[in-house]
């Protein structure tokens, strides 16, 4: 039940860091669903969701919600639209003249080698660069983890956009590469830009990504790619 309950807790845990002013608990260990559950459970103060649903306060909160007809039918319904990822546009060369005139916000006027764009706000960042890295939790961090412990709590996606490479980033310490929504002629992506043949949106990869995000489903994304990884070499991801 506690896993059923995912989206409710991450949201409680939002909301009773801002009220609070509690720092969130650390997911660099958590790889399954229950775990993070179990990890938000215990930030907002209760063992288990039957202990949460038993107080008190929650069976009055419950009984309002209940006595008023008109939020009878919508009593287990988000009271707002769930946020999803931006629009893209739909040739990929649009994005490569928005990075073109992005420069790196701590050098004057030098332009970013790896520009990585927020697809949760739209945020261009100087990624995977030591000019733009910063301090999070005590730990030197890059700019695409700092941003994704504001933008997504630790939960992001992010467009390298030299590179037509899609960066999942869950936590400091989790996280790995996908294809981009972005295809040539023959519905292949081209990573990295080699072939250099024009790209648009796929819409079938976009409705794919934006499913990953409104399911909650980065950190399991970044688990099972980094249990099925077979390098050698360990990509330190808190530094992108």
């Amino acid at each position: 039940m506690a896993e059923q309950c995912l989206p409710f807790l991450r949201s409680s845990a939002i909301m009773f860091h801002f009220v609070t002013g509690v720092a969130f608990p650390s997911l660099d260990d958590v790889y399954d669903n229950y775990a993070e559950a179990c990890v938000w459970l215990r930030y907002v103060g209760v063992d288990t969701i039957d202990q949460l649903v038993q107080e008190n306060w929650a069976k009055q909160l419950v009984g309002v919600w209940s006595a008023n007809i008109r939020t009878k039918t919508c009593l287990w319904l988000f009271p707002v639209q769930s946020s999803g990822l931006i629009s893209l546009p739909s040739d990929y060369s649009e994005l490569i003249n928005a990075a073109s005139l992005f420069t790196c916000p701590n050098s004057e006027g030098d332009e970013a080698r790896t520009p990585a764009m927020c697809l949760v706000c739209g945020k261009l960042l100087c990624s995977q660069s030591y000019c733009c890295q910063t301090e999070l939790e005590g730990q030197q961090v890059g700019a695409c983890t700092a941003h994704g412990q504001v933008c997504g709590l630790g939960a992001c996606l992010f467009l390298r956009v030299r590179e037509c490479k899609l960066l999942l980033m869950a936590g400091k310490s989790k996280g790995c590469f996908l294809p981009p929504p972005y295809v040539d002629a023959y519905g292949e992506t081209d990573q990295g830009l080699r072939r250099g043949d024009p790209l648009h949106i796929c819409d079938a990869s976009r409705r794919k990504l934006e499913l990953l995000w409104r399911s909650h489903g980065l950190y399991n994304e970044a688990a099972k790619y980094m249990e099925n990884s077979q390098t050698l070499v360990v990509t330190e991801w808190h530094h992108l």
